[in-house]
Order: structure tokens, then sequence, then C-alpha cells
């Protein structure tokens, strides 16, 4: 019986020293736990922060609570600032950048490897609310647009978040960090540009959702290290928003993807509109684009203010709708028209692109003439164009780089058009030249731009084909035209027409008719007109006008040089 108590009793001291060391062992753990979570976030993150930014970026994060009951750690808020003073006295300054994440947690955090010191472990990251606002720093402008490559395209991408990933070491009670997935679902974002002097585009989305998968910081792992952001894939996606890339311009987007991992950037659903001025002749642009897909582009090098980087652009059913309004007077205060070369300096922006691609793209060109209620119409349908070596350089002195570019298209949806183009983006002025062929097609399919615009039609006639070509040099076009065609002839229409030829009745009609008969004697019915003979050519010669765009300073030159084979 004693016996039996005295084993009761110590049965007891053995549940009860068990249960304290269990307790003892539970409360160093849970202590350790969160002793590591409070250094990693407090002291390392913090420290490394501003290590990697040269004391430009500071990380503060406020209210670190843990749960490990529910493997949870919780953080009020994460604030990440620019010190504007260091930035500005970097050789080159990073971007301004300001980050605010609220109401953050790390869930399913792998305690005991945390306690033995193996690592952070943990299967999710996310804060609930947050924005994000990049300011990219302005480029001094003698600094070389696009710097000498560097082993592999892949490489090159991810050059400008690699930077801050060089040299970065994990604290020795924390030597591995892996989060399986992060997510913020509602980021406000603004992105601002700097262009020009004094100008800048800018990016406001209300809603961005940002994804990470398998976030791994682990210096023994190279190949987790050479990832942007220590991420397998990171994604950003916003839908149905407006940007402002100018003060005057409005763009819809649809949707907005990029993947920083796979350098791709996709857009669809675009559309944007630059209206007229009140009482002053404008041009009213509609843009349209059904997809646009950015591979190879180097966000990092992009938000760093290094330029805008990418080995192929693809944009597939593109529409513009042109309309040009000759009824209202010039604005005198209007801004001129730029010229390729003024456009990509007015830029400031360092840009290589390989090569841009349109698929599927139409051109509607409209103009209405003054006393007229509908405007003539010119269409390029089917347009299939490709643009190889887009480079443009800060310092346009080192600029030798030629742009071609190749475009076909149906003219009127009937003949068949082929232009080169070869433009030096980086020349002092207006420098280019351009090339191209015109199919068969029938001159009346040229009517709905032709009646619409001018006091007469094409009565018939046959195109069976148009060549020309010409060189740009400050502003001045200088080339040549050969149109041939056969059985040309017009007639002068009563709308559009002025005085007796605009009249109605007998005597309107007659007007018309003798009118017809003297203009198809200005006409050259046939180029060449014998066979045997050699065509005609006409002269391209026009100046670049300020007020004109680069669409309507082509045409020009070369109907110009057509009107001269056209008249006897």
């Amino acid at each position: 019986m004693n016996r039996r108590r005295r084993r009761i009793r110590l049965d007891r001291r053995t549940i009860v020293g068990l249960a304290s060391l269990a307790a003892l062992t539970l409360g160093a753990g849970w202590w350790r736990a969160t002793s590591i979570v409070n250094r990693l976030l407090r002291d390392w993150a913090v420290g490394v922060v501003a290590q990697q930014s040269a004391g430009v970026y500071r990380l503060d994060p406020i209210g670190v609570h843990v749960n490990w009951l529910f493997r949870r750690v919780m953080v009020d808020s994460f604030r990440l600032t620019t010190d504007r003073r260091v930035n500005t006295r970097q050789p080159q300054p990073l971007a301004n950048v300001r980050i605010g994440l609220s109401h953050c947690t790390i869930s399913g955090v792998h305690v005991l490897t945390l306690v033995r010191g193996a690592g952070l472990i943990a299967a999710s990251m996310g804060c609930a609310v947050g924005s994000v606002a990049v300011e990219a720093p302005r480029r001094v402008r003698d600094t070389t647009a696009v710097p000498v490559p560097t082993s592999t395209p892949r490489q090159r991408e991810g050059t400008g978040f690699l930077v801050l990933q060089q040299g970065l070491r994990l604290p020795s009670y924390a030597p591995r960090v892996q989060i399986t997935e992060l997510t913020f679902p509602a980021l406000a974002f603004d992105f601002r540009l700097p262009l020009g002097r004094n100008g800048e585009t800018r990016l406001e989305l209300e809603r961005l959702q940002w994804h990470m998968v398998d976030v791994v910081i682990d210096p023994a792992d190279t190949r987790a290290a050479s990832r942007p952001l220590f991420s397998r894939r990171i994604e950003l996606v916003a839908n149905n928003f407006v940007a402002h890339p100018e003060s005057t311009a409005a763009v819809r987007v649809g949707m907005l993807r990029a993947s920083l991992t796979d350098s791709t950037l996709e857009a669809r659903g675009i559309g944007a509109e630059l209206g007229p001025s009140l009482g002053h002749r404008h041009d009213v642009i509609k843009l349209a684009v059904g997809q646009a897909l950015a591979q190879g582009i180097d966000f990092g090098a992009f938000a760093s203010g290094l330029g805008a980087r990418a080995r192929r652009i693809e944009v597939d059913s593109l529409g513009i709708d042109l309309t040009s309004d000759k009824r209202q007077p010039r604005h005198p205060g209007r801004r001129p028209n730029r010229t390729p070369q003024q456009w990509v300096a007015d830029l400031d922006l360092a840009l290589r692109l390989d090569s841009v691609v349109v698929r599927n793209g139409e051109v509607i060109y409209r103009e209405q003439a003054a006393g007229r209620t509908r405007p003539g119409v010119m269409t390029f349908a089917d347009i299939q164009a490709t643009a190889v070596n887009v480079i443009h350089r800060i310092d346009r002195r080192m600029g030798r780089d030629t742009m071609s570019l190749a475009i076909t298209a149906r003219l009127q949806h009937a003949a068949p058009l082929d232009i080169q183009f070869a433009i030096p983006l980086d020349a002092p002025q207006f420098d280019m030249t351009f090339r191209g062929t015109l199919g068969a097609m029938p001159a009346t399919a040229l009517n709905p731009f032709v009646e619409e615009v001018y006091p007469l039609r094409i009565a018939h006639g046959q195109v069976t084909g148009i060549s020309f070509g010409a060189g740009v040099s400050a502003g001045v076009a200088r080339g040549w035209i050969t149109p041939r065609f056969t059985d040309l002839s017009v007639s002068v229409m009563r709308r559009g027409s002025g005085g007796i030829l605009g009249g109605g009745g007998i005597l309107g009609g007659a007007a018309r008719g003798i009118a017809s008969m003297m203009a198809n004697g200005q006409v050259r019915g046939n180029n060449p007109g014998r066979p045997t003979q050699p065509p005609f050519r006409g002269r391209i010669r026009y100046a670049f006008r300020p007020d004109q765009t680069l669409p309507a300073f082509l045409w020009a030159g070369v109907a110009g040089g057509l009107l001269q084979v056209v008249k006897q």
C-alpha cells in the first residue's frame, strides 16, 4: 500500500516535471521564434534595404505580432520611403519610391524550422491594402542611351532589379527565407516618368493586383538569386482603367498584365482619342488596339530611368482613324507637329527596340472640306508592318543607327501598297528616305476621297501601277513618282462647285458637261501615251510644314508629283 502511494507521488512528480520542462521548452521556442521574426523584420530587413540602396531607401515595419498557435505573423504596416537629399547626390539617382502596405499577414510559418535556426519558411504572405508610388529619375543628357550588351538578353532584361540584389546576405539565425506565394490584391499604383525638360507621363491605377510565386532568398541558391526579386513568377494585373500619358490625352485600357519574370507586358482593349479645339481646326485622332505584347522588356531599367528596352513588340488589330477638318481656321497657339527626330528627342528617354511588328492594322484618313457635309475617305486596310533597329540615344552625337520600316497594305481595299522607310532617329534634322509601289486598281476606287474633297469625280480609268521614291533632307522631300494608267477621265460635279457649275436644271448640267470636257482636255488619259513610249515621271519636291502631320506631308509630296503627270 505504501509502495503504491510512493509510486503515485513519483508519477505525479514526473508528470509535473515533464509538463514544466515542456512548458519551458515551448516558452523558449516561442521566445526564440518571436525574437528571430522581430530581428529579421526590424533589424535585418531595415538594414539591408538601407545598405543595398546606399541609404536612399528606408524601411519601417510597424506593429509586429505573432500567433504561433495559428502559425502566423501579423504586421500592422510596412512603410518604404526615399531620402531625396541622399538620392540626388548619387552618381545615378534611383527611382523615388513611396510604398505603404497595411494589414499584412505571413501564414503557414514552419515554426520548428524557424526555432532550429534553419530560416523563415512560410506558405503565404499578403497585405489587404496598399499603395505604391514610383517616380523614375530624370536622366542626365550626356549619358549614353544604349549600354554595351552584356552576356545574354535574358540577363540584361533583369539588370535593374539584380543591381539591388547583388551581395545580399541573410543573418546566421535565418539563413534562408522562402515564401510560396505573395499576394497584394488591392494596390493603388502611381508611376511617373519624366519627359523632356519639365514634362512627365503618368500612370495611375486605383487597383493593381500583384502576385509573386516561390520567393526564395538563399545565398547558396544561385538560381533563385538570379531571378528578379528572387521570385519564380511575378505578375501584375490591372483591369479597366484610364491613363493620361499627356495632359491632353486619355488612354482607356481593358486589361494590363506585366510579368517581371518572363519580361513581358501585355495590354488588351486599348482606346484613345484626341479631340478638336473649339472654334479652331484640329486633327481628330482615334486609336484602337486589340492587343499589344512586349517581349524581353527590362522593367528594372525602365523604373530606374535607364530607358525603355525590349526585344520585340507585337501589335495586333491596330486601328487609326484620323479626321482633318478644313472648315475651321488654324489654331494660332497650337503646338507645331513634330518630325520623327523631334518626337523621340522630346521623350528624353533612351530607347532600344529590336523589332516592332504590326498585324491586321487599318488606317482611315478623313478630310472634311469647307462647304461639304461629308468627309472624303482614304482607307489603308490589312496593314502589316515591321520596324527594326528602333534606337534612340540620349547623347545624340553618338547616334548613327537607322530605323528600317516596311509596310504593306491595301489602298481603298483595292490595290496592294508596299512602302519602305529608312529613318535615322538621332539625326539633328528631319532626314529620311522612302520608296514604294502601288499595284493595279480601278481609278474610280479613289472617288470616296476625290468627290468629297474636290468638285469632280473620276469617271473611269485603270491604274496599272505606281512606283515612287524620295529622300528627305532638312525637312525637304526630293524624289520622283511614275504612275501608269489607262483611259483616265473625270467629270465635274455640282456638289462643291460654285456659280453656274453648282446650279441645278438644264443650264447647270450643260455647264458641268462643258467643264468636264475642258477638264478632260487637261487630263492625260494614258501614261505611257503609247506602249512603245516610256512613261512620264513626276517630280517630288515638298517642304515639311509644322502644321502638317507626317502622313499629310508624305501625301502632299506624292500627290504633287502625281498631278504633274496627270495634267497635260
